[in-house]
C-alpha cells in the first residue's frame, strides 16, 4: 500500500491482518479508494502520523486546515476504524469520540541496527538540524512543520553569541543571516545513511519543530547516542525528553538552555540510547501495540509483536 495507508508487520515481516490509515485523506480519489478498502471489510487502526491529523492542521500551505477537506462522506476518519495511535498530551482535544487509544508512535520503532559506531567519537559539528527548504527558500510547507522562523533564532544565537558550528541539512543556498557565516555549514537533502552519519559526528540535534506527529529523525538521534534540545511546544515527540536524552527550550531561553546542554554533555550525563532501547524500539514497543491490537480486533494475526516498517 502506499501513503496514507502503511501495512503493519508482525515479527517475520509478514503483513498482519490489519491496514493503518496514518494521514489526511484530500481527493476525492483518496477517499473513494478508503471506502473501498472499507467495503471489502478491511479493519483499521488510525495513527498521528502527519501534522495534527486526525483534527485538522493549522499548516495553511495545503488542504488539511480545512474541515470539509478531510471529512468521508460526511464523517470522520475516527468513525471507521478500531482504535488510534497517538501522540498527544491531550488526545481528547485530536481525537474524535470514545475509540481506544494508546500512546505510541511510528518513531518509537527505530530498528535496534540504528546504533552509535566508531564515528560517534570523531564530532566535527555541535549541532545539526534537519530543514528543508521550501520553494525560493519561502515560509511554505516544510518551513511550517519544521519552524524554521525558530531554527533561524536558535542558529543565529549558536552561531554569534556562543561559536557553535552547525550543519544545516536541506538548507542550501537559501539565505541564513548570521554574522559568523563560518560557524554555518548549510548543505542539501542527504540520503538516509548518510544523515545518520552526520549525525553521529553532532554533539546534539536542534529539533525547533511545532506540527510534527512523528519526529523520527529524534529518536534516531537517541539510537546513535545524541542528545535532544527539543522546542517545548513540540505537537509530538515530547515524551522522549528526560534528564537521560537531552533538554527543551522555547523562544526566551534558548541560550541559557543550550549552554546548560552543553555543560551536561561535557560531563557525560546523558545516555540516550541506553534510555530509549530500555523503553522503546521495536520488542517492547511491538509487544504494547499487538496487545492493543488484539483488544480492538480479536482477529489480529497470530504473532509475537507488531510493528511499524520503515517506511
Amino acid at each position: 500500500v502506499k501513503w496514507p495507508y502503511i501495512n503493519l508487520k508482525d515479527e517475520n515481516d509478514k503483513n498482519i491482518n490489519m491496514l493503518c490509515i496514518r494521514g489526511y485523506l484530500i481527493t476525492n480519489e483518496e477517499k473513494e479508494q478508503f471506502l473501498d478498502y472499507i467495503n471489502k471489510g478491511i479493519k483499521f487502526v488510525g495513527c498521528s502520523s502527519s501534522l495534527s491529523f486526525p483534527r485538522i492542521c493549522d499548516n495553511t500551505h495545503g488542504s488539511c486546515n480545512i474541515k470539509d477537506n478531510i471529512l468521508i462522506e460526511g464523517k470522520k476518519i475516527e468513525e471507521y476504524v478500531l482504535g488510534w495511535l497517538h501522540c498527544f498530551k491531550n488526545p481528547n482535544d485530536y481525537i474524535y469520540g470514545n475509540i481506544p487509544r494508546l500512546l505510541i508512535s511510528e518513531s518509537d520503532f527505530t530498528p535496534e541496527y540504528i546504533k552509535p559506531t566508531e564515528k560517534n567519537n570523531t564530532k566535527i559539528y555541535d549541532y545539526i538540524t534537519i530543514q528543508p527548504k521550501d520553494s525560493n527558500c519561502e515560509y511554505m510547507w516544510h518551513s511550517h512543520n519544521k519552524n524554521w522562523p525558530l531554527a533561524y533564532k536558535c542558529i543565529k544565537i549558536f552561531a554569534d553569541e556562543l561559536n557553535l558550528k552547525g550543519l544545516i541539512v536541506g538548507r542550501d543556498n537559501c539565505p541564513i543571516n548570521v554574522d559568523n557565516m563560518n560557524n554555518v555549514t548549510p548543505t542539501g537533502q542527504l540520503g538516509y545513511w548518510d544523515l545518520l552519519d552526520k549525525i553521529r559526528q553532532t554533539k546534539f540535534i536542534l529539533l525547533p519543530n511545532l506540527e510534527d506527529a512523528s519526529p523520527r529523525v529524534l529518536t534516531e538521534a537517541l539510537s546513535v547516542n545524541v542528545p535532544i534540545f527539543l522546542y517545548d511546544n513540540i505537537l509530538c515527540g515530547w515524551k522522549y525528553l528526560n534528564e537521560q536524552t537531552g533538554i527543551g527550550f522555547n523562544e526566551d531561553n534558548i541560550k541559557i538552555q543550550a549552554e546548560e546542554l552543553l555543560k551536561n554533555i561535557e560531563l557525560d550525563m546523558y545516555s540516550p540510547e541506553k534510555y530509549y532501547r530500555e523503553n522503546y524500539g521495536v520488542m517492547n514497543s511491538g509487544k504494547q501495540l499487538k496487545k492493543f491490537l488484539k483488544q480492538i480486533n480479536p482477529d489480529l494475526s497470530e504473532c509475537e509483536y507488531v510493528k511499524f516498517p520503515v517506511s
